[in-house]
């Protein structure tokens, strides 16, 4: 029981504190002194009657003497009033006095009464305004000397005077008893010090001031007038109203801050500065927004946080191909700055030459655009009604909603001359007849027709026997050369994979599988001829066939095919791999020792940053007198690194690559180059493709 006392005490002492912060006890009051006799030497009050209070010097507990009013005598009603005193911001008067009462012989207890007169006159009775009573039980009696007065001092503290509201007033004494002694009279008023506090500031006033409107600090505005009332205790009264930072500074501490040169802050928004967004920036400290740069803008409907965006640049690779005489096919890619924004449309134009020859003019109505000219999302045209016999300037323009506020721009525009791919017939004129009254086309002698047709076939057989010499020689030296470099291109193809994805039916990969399954035979079968040590060096990598079960194609490449693959080295355990066939390259045993020596040093590479060869295995294939290796490496299904950067670049990937992303591909594609080179391997076809 003792324990949950304690707790509550905790509790509601906590519950206290923070009532007191909340409503605004965040200062202590202050007291301010009007007047203390104690400082004086002299206090020149006047008595009524006239010399019935006298004054003399004391030692009352201070350092040295202090004055002391003393009243002894006649029994009648003895006054003793003191000059005008200002009161300055004083609204209540409190007082701390000593005295000391002499015992009466009928034993009537007469009190001490003390009078403040708020008034800038002196009154003719000042009896007649209120008054506060001072009794004490203990007495002094009669004869004792002055050095024991000091044992029967009643101190009294904080004796509220009453309001005062003059410039001026007077504090008066009276008593009607036998002796009293007065000394140690402090006049002071507490008061509401300066405070500033929730963005708003208050000037000290006098305590039950009442409310006081007070002021927004600097980078601060009102959201309500600020008012906090001084309480007769002097402490300020919860806030009312208030302040908040303007539009461009921050809330730090009890000040409000202007945002630094590239930051902003909105109007109604208590967060703090923010960063501007891309492409924007500020002119001066405290922006409440941030403006786009030169070149960029933002759409109407887009507010302020949203960052600046401008037209894309020129769509690339613009290409034009005849698909008949009268038809144009227009294919081109997206541009590669996209200015920010997602959205991209194409407009085509299309020109062709004038008659005069010089200059070119629109190509007018008989050219038609399918699916349109206009408004174009997709990245290709068909133009009909062309004329083979005339030249034609085609131009694509990209644009976005920005394009719109901005105009169009050369730096979004790609242009494609396409001269005339067929020349007109020749019309000679001639001289007419007796029987001919026009122009006509006159023929061709027919000598001259079996001359030219003569050379044409002497032409044709000499032409053919001159290819007939030169393939075959074409034919010996590119394989020789394709033998000669095959170790090192087949190094490339083992350490990427090219990522193009595309699928078979699930139908023709069973068929394909169950097909080789039948074909092919155990590894030692299809190893026959080869060296004891290479077997035997091979042993770690040579897998049979039916440990590998392969699923739908990845991509494809010069030298083969890439699968998807399940690896199953032993019972129960299946791994995820990719599957790189060899089609080409395997035309004799010599060519299949050497590519299995090459498998011989690639087991042994063992970097984090070059692809682990898992494993080989041989398949038969009809069209084929020798066995095809099957190389099994491991499954990246991210692809391959620039495939990757053009679908994060484009949003094909909801991804942001940052640059130390970036700095941290480079340092790993440089180790494992630096492996490789280590152990006496050159990769020859560095590409970001070949980076898984």
């Amino acid at each position: 029981m003792a324990l949950w006392t304690g707790k509550l005490r905790f509790v509601w002492t906590t519950f206290i504190l923070l009532w007191m912060w909340e409503t605004g006890c965040d200062t202590q009051a202050e007291e301010a002194e009007i007047f203390i006799s104690d400082k004086q030497t002299r206090l020149g009050w006047t008595s009524t009657p006239s010399q019935e209070w006298s004054e003399f010097q004391l030692s009352v507990g201070t350092e040295g003497l202090a004055p002391v009013l003393q009243a002894c005598g006649k029994r009648i009603t003895r006054n003793i009033l003191s000059p005008l005193m200002e009161r300055n911001d004083a609204r209540y008067l409190l007082m701390d006095v000593a005295f000391a009462l002499e015992e009466e012989p009928s034993g009537e207890l007469h009190p001490l009464r003390v009078h403040l007169l708020d008034t800038d006159t002196r009154p003719p009775r000042f009896q007649d305004w209120g008054a506060v009573e001072l009794q004490t039980s203990k007495r002094f009696p009669d004869k004792l000397p002055p050095k024991q007065i000091l044992s029967y001092l009643n101190r009294s503290s904080a004796l509220s005077l009453g309001s005062v509201s003059h410039r001026h007033f007077r504090v008066a004494f009276s008593y009607s008893g036998t002796c009293v002694l007065l000394t140690s009279i402090r006049l002071y008023y507490r008061r509401c010090p300066d405070v500033m506090a929730h963005l708003a500031s208050f000037g000290g006033t006098g305590a039950g001031s009442g409310p006081r409107t007070g002021s927004c600090v600097k980078g601060a505005v009102e959201v309500s007038p600020p008012v906090r009332t001084c309480g007769l205790d002097g402490v300020w009264g919860p806030l009312q109203g208030g302040c908040t930072c303007r539009p461009g500074h921050q809330l730090v501490g009890d000040a409000c801050q202007a945002c630094r040169m590239g930051y902003y802050k909105p109007a109604n928004d208590s967060a703090g500065c923010r960063l501007c967004p891309a492409n924007t920036r500020t002119h001066v400290e405290g922006s409440e927004t941030c403006d786009c740069l030169q070149g960029f803008s933002r759409l109407p409907t887009e507010p302020d946080v949203h960052s600046c965006t401008k037209p894309p640049s020129a769509p690339v690779n613009l290409t034009a191909h005849h698909h008949n005489d009268s038809v144009l096919t227009v294919t081109w890619d997206p541009p590669l700055d996209r200015g920010g924004r997602q959205e991209v449309m194409y407009h085509v134009r299309c020109e062709k030459e004038a008659e005069a020859g010089s200059g070119w003019e629109a190509c007018g109505g008989g050219v038609m655009f399918l699916p349109d000219s206009r408004g174009l999302t997709n990245t290709s045209v068909s133009i009909t009604g062309v004329n083979p016999h005339s030249g034609y300037r085609l131009s694509v323009q990209a644009s976005n909603d920005i394009s719109s506020l901005q105009g169009a721009t050369l730096a979004s525009t790609a242009t494609v001359t396409i001269h005339r791919w067929k020349e007109p017939p020749v019309v000679i004129p001639v001289t007419p007849g007796p029987n001919i009254s026009q122009e006509e086309v006159t023929p061709a002698p027919r000598q001259q027709r079996r001359f030219s047709i003569l050379t044409l076939t002497i032409g044709v057989l000499f032409g053919s026997l001159v290819l007939m010499a030169v393939i075959p020689i074409a034919v010996c030296v590119l394989r020789r050369k394709y033998t000669k470099l095959r170790s090192d291109q087949e190094l490339v193809e083992l350490f990427p994979v090219n990522a193009e994805f595309s699928y078979r039916r699930p139908e023709v990969v069973e068929e394909a599988a169950a097909q080789q399954d039948d074909m092919g035979g155990g590894v030692a079968q299809l190893l026959e001829g080869l060296s004891d040590r290479l077997l035997a060096s091979l042993k770690e990598v040579l897998v049979e066939r039916n440990m590998l079960t392969l699923g739908k194609e990845l991509g494809k490449g010069e030298f083969g095919s890439v699968y998807e693959g399940v690896f199953t080295p032993e019972e129960g355990v299946d791994i995820k791999v990719a599957v790189k066939t060899m089609r080409v390259g395997i035309h004799q045993q010599e060519d299949l020792h050497e590519f299995l020596r090459e498998a011989e040093i690639m087991k042994n590479f063992d970097h984090e940053n070059v692809v682990k060869l898992l494993g080989v295995t041989l398949q038969r294939e009809q069209d084929s007198p020798l066995p095809v290796p099957l190389v099994i490496l491991p499954y990246l299904k991210h692809g391959d690194l620039r495939r990757f950067l053009i679908a994060t670049r484009y949003g094909d990937i909801p991804m942001f690559v940052p640059h130390q992303s970036l700095l941290r591909f480079m340092i790993d594609i440089a180790a494992g180059m630096n492996y490789l080179s280590s152990q006496g391997f050159l990769h020859r076809d560095l590409a970001a493709r070949n980076c898984m």
